[in-house]
């Protein structure tokens, strides 16, 4: 029993082919096998002759610890043969039937894929960061092991990364870390998205690395200390109930990253991290993890609400653990994991856990291998919608038809699978994954597309809760859904997955489409009908020889803001005039031109809507349909005009907006005051500009302001300076009216560390608050 705080993973270059070997022989036992190891590693020496790396080594190098790491993982030597070729399909003249000949046919197809995946990441990285994406997710889908050797070459890659130049490495550092170490975390191979998430750290944030390693090295005796009396207690129980032979204890490494990012993430001191103290303990059966578990919490104190059984409902990325936090009698807090040896194995190597190779193992196919994968890794069974999706433009990834597709798959990879997870159950006990912050709907829509468009909630640990509840894990879904529910345009700001968003709007997107035609059809009716009306009119009332030209009649159309005939006809079915005005003032001669007031009148007769929220009286007309102009958003009950557009409507303004104090078209400016009758129940956007200092807890305090006053914040933008220690916010609140944002305002100045809070708008001479 040892105390293991760091992993047995040796994450170094591999110099030697004799290295490797030995490595392999500690699982493969059969000489030939490793012969034909040594062999492609000749081929692969011969074929990269002459190359160097930046580093100035021989690039054999970089292929022969690829295939270390992939050998300390216990990968089969199909895939070590493959890490050892990986690059000589790019970079020298050997094609896939050569390799296809020499070592078979998957070792010719990883090497395919692996190079193909690898184009993207030299030339065009940011321009081709979708169709990068696609390939490796497609690659991975059909081979596992495809990823599994990408991985170890990223691995390698960072270890050297010293050798390229800054800003490169900055590059390729944000990358790691955002997608190698993400899927590697996904597919369950923990010691290697440790590594990649600590070797991005130390360059993406250098400062902030050494400032957690020094943190760690402070009192690491001390720690080393209370783990080794932990560790020497709990074998002790362990040994004295003489129930438990085979098993291990030792002590756990916390990462670099993963404590800084609880530090920053979660706000917390480091001396408030519970976890950087852990022991595991790892037993032959599931049986025995529960024994020991019962002995943990009767040697230590429990912590409420931090147990958790990943064995009873294993998460997707195959991991299998008993999480317990606990406290001894000094008060320190520690956590313990409890697992099987083979739950551990998978925990650090995940899916490569899957791939290992076992002697007595014979003619396994890849696409049984890969389906016992993809049956216990959601992800991949999700992900096979972007392999659907991408078979079409598999030939033109160049064109630029591809851009909205790229783009597709790119927002869905990285929403969907590039980010934190939570996993809850179904009622019958199915754990379902789902990206951090999603919601019931988003669970809904997981289910089937039918059970989100008619959900109306969900049963919570059996209790009932809206539709737009942010979902914890471990939590028991069970949705409830009504016939007479359907998606509305307001869903898409309740959910997280691209899965659910594109249901909603595909939903939308028909539901739209369908509207369109039946008033096309519609209007196309009440056009007919108005026109027959005219007709019988101008007949009735011996019009006939007083009718306009047509040419006449668009040129009276075109003064009253009507674009065509069918327009106007529209107008007058839908009651803006009578037949008989409409006769007068534009079908036949009229007596009298219209003067100015006239044609306003009419102008503003055609906004009438009997959707309007009759909030605002234009030009002593209510029901007039207008929107709020966002330059300067108005709010109840401040001076408003309204400006007439051709293109837009009736727009609301504040009297004092640059825009219409500067506007040119003065006849379109209207009278319009608030029609406080109707303004009950109705609120309106403002944009507001705050300045905070960085510190701790003043977002929060912010974020409470809008919960007390019950505010809702539509967008927000936030810009963090280090040089001035500031945070610079902009956000558009949704308020009742000017009292109600003033009463605000005034709260969010008091929040400590606020130095700044106004409205912003396109004012002269804005009043202050």
């Amino acid at each position: 029993m040892s105390n293991k705080l760091n992993e047995e993973f040796h994450y170094i270059e591999c110099r030697d082919v004799n290295l490797l070997l030995e490595e392999m022989r500690k699982y493969i036992h059969n000489e030939t096998i490793i012969e034909e190891v040594r062999q492609a590693y000749l081929y692969a020496e011969n074929k990269h002759e002459g190359q160097m790396r930046k580093s100035g080594d021989k690039f054999i190098i970089h292929p022969l610890s690829t295939a270390y790491y992939l050998a300390q993982w216990k990968m089969g030597p199909k895939t070590i043969i493959a890490g050892l070729l990986h690059d000589v399909i790019e970079d020298t003249p050997v094609t896939h039937e050569e390799i296809e000949q020499i070592f078979g046919t998957d070792v010719a197809n990883i090497v395919e894929s692996v190079t193909k995946v690898s184009f993207f990441t030299k030339e065009n990285r940011a321009q081709m960061k979708a169709q990068y994406l696609r390939k490796l997710f497609i690659s991975m889908i059909r081979d596992i092991r495809v990823i599994i050797v990408k991985i170890a070459d990223r691995m390698h890659n960072m270890l050297t990364l010293k050798y390229m130049p800054p800003d490169k490495q900055k590059i390729i550092a944000k990358e790691t870390l955002e997608i190698y170490s993400t899927i590697a975390h996904r597919i369950g191979m923990k010691t290697a998205k440790n590594l990649l998430e600590d070797w991005s750290f130390r360059y993406l944030n250098p400062e902030e690395y050494q400032r957690v390693s020094a943190l760690l090295e402070e009192d690491i005796e001390a720690r080393e200390q209370i783990i080794d009396e932990i560790i020497s207690d709990i074998e002790n129980k362990i040994k004295d109930s003489q129930k438990i032979t085979k098993f291990e204890v030792y002590g756990r490494s916390k990462s670099f990253y993963s404590i800084y990012r609880k530090m920053t993430t979660f706000g917390k001191n480091f001396t408030d991290i519970n976890d950087i103290i852990a022991v595991r303990i790892i037993t032959e059966n599931v049986d025995e993890c529960y024994t020991v578990m019962g002995w943990v919490h009767q040697m230590y104190t429990p912590l409420s609400g931090r147990f958790k059984d990943y064995i009873a409902t294993p998460k997707n990325n195959l991991y299998q653990s008993l999480h317990t936090t606990v406290a001894n009698k000094d008060g320190i807090i520690f956590e313990v994991q409890i697992r099987t040896f083979n739950m551990e194995d998978i925990a650090m190597h995940g899916a490569a856990a899957h791939w290992k190779y076992k002697e007595n193992e014979k003619n396994v196919s890849v696409e049984a291998k890969q389906k016992e994968i993809d049956e216990k890794v959601d992800m991949f069974t999700r992900i096979m919608n972007l392999e659907k999706l991408a078979s079409e433009g598999e030939e033109v990834e160049y064109e630029s038809g591809m851009d909205k597709l790229e783009a597709e798959i790119e927002e869905t990879v990285k929403s969907d699978y590039l980010t934190s997870l939570i996993y809850v159950l179904t009622p019958d006990g199915q754990v379902v994954t789902l990206p951090f912050g999603s919601t019931v709907l988003d669970f809904a829509y997981k289910i089937h597309t039918e059970v989100g468009n008619h959900t109306v909630g969900a049963k919570i640990n059996g209790v009932f809760s809206p539709f737009n509840t942010t979902l914890e894990s471990g939590e028991m879904i069970e949705v409830q859904t009504s016939t007479e529910i359907e998606p509305q345009e307001k869903w898409l700001k309740f959910v997280r997955t691209s899965t659910a968003k594109k249901a909603i709007e595909n939903f939308l997107a028909d539901k739209s489409q369908k509207i369109v035609r039946e008033e096309t059809i519609s209007n196309q009716k009440l056009i007919r009908n108005t026109k027959r009306e005219i007709d019988r009119y101008i007949i009735e009332n011996d019009l006939k020889w007083k009718v306009n030209s047509l040419e006449e009649i668009k040129r009276k159309l075109l003064v009253l803001d009507y674009k065509n005939i069918d327009d106007f006809l529209l107008s007058i079915g839908r009651g803006d005039f009578s037949i008989k005005e409409a006769v007068e003032v534009v079908f036949v001669e009229a007596t009298d031109e219209m003067n100015d007031d006239q044609i306003l009148d009419i102008k503003t007769r055609k906004y009438k809507s009997t959707s309007s929220r009759g909030d605002i009286i234009i030009n002593k007309m209510e029901n007039l349909s207008s929107t709020i102009a966002e330059c300067c958003f108005p709010l109840p009950v401040e001076e408003i005009v309204a400006f007439m557009s051709k293109s837009k409507g009736f727009q609301i303004h504040r009297s004092k907006c640059v825009n219409i104090l500067n506007t040119k078209n003065v006849k379109n400016i209207l009278e319009a005051v608030w029609n406080v009758k109707k303004l009950a129940n109705l609120t309106y956007k403002v944009k507001v500009r705050i300045v905070t200092s960085v510190r701790p807890g003043v977002l929060q305090g912010i974020v409470q302001v809008f919960g007390t006053q019950r505010i809702e914040v539509t967008e927000a933008k936030l810009i963090t300076s280090e040089e001035e220690l500031l945070t610079r916010s902009s956000m558009v609140l949704q308020v009742r009216d000017l009292e109600h944002f003033n009463t605000a305002i005034t709260a969010i100045k008091e929040v400590p560390g606020v130095e700044l809070a106004e409205r912003a708008s396109s004012v002269v001479e804005e009043e202050t608050n």
